[in-house]
């Protein structure tokens, strides 16, 4: 087998990784088959990752719009609306602050 690159973490032969690749398959379908606890643990895992990236974006996205309200020339007297349903979302343009309700 050539491995490539200064640390020679990644086989350079396609032919040598096709090989390598079925086996690690062939025993890792194998192991998990015999050991399901494991497999459970890995699948828990990987979901919490998951949704641990999704609120990440979430939170960065969120992060980014209300920077781009405070960076427009709207009035700082708006608030986000809690729910991304337009069924479920008003507007309410009045005049003064009295009308408004605050």
């Amino acid at each position: 087998p050539e491995f490539e690159g200064q640390t020679k973490t990644r086989l350079g032969n396609p032919e040598v990784r096709k090989i390598v690749d079925q086996s690690v398959q062939e025993y890792l379908t194998e192991f998990l088959e015999l050991h399901p606890d494991v497999l459970e643990s890995i699948i828990s895992k990987s979901l919490n990752a998951y949704k641990a990236a999704l609120a990440a974006k979430r939170a960065r996205e969120l992060v980014r719009s209300k920077s781009i309200l405070k960076s427009s020339s709207l009035p700082g007297k708006l608030a986000d609306c809690s729910s991304t349903d337009p069924a479920e979302s008003e507007i309410f343009i009045v005049e003064g602050d009295s009308a408004g309700g605050s």
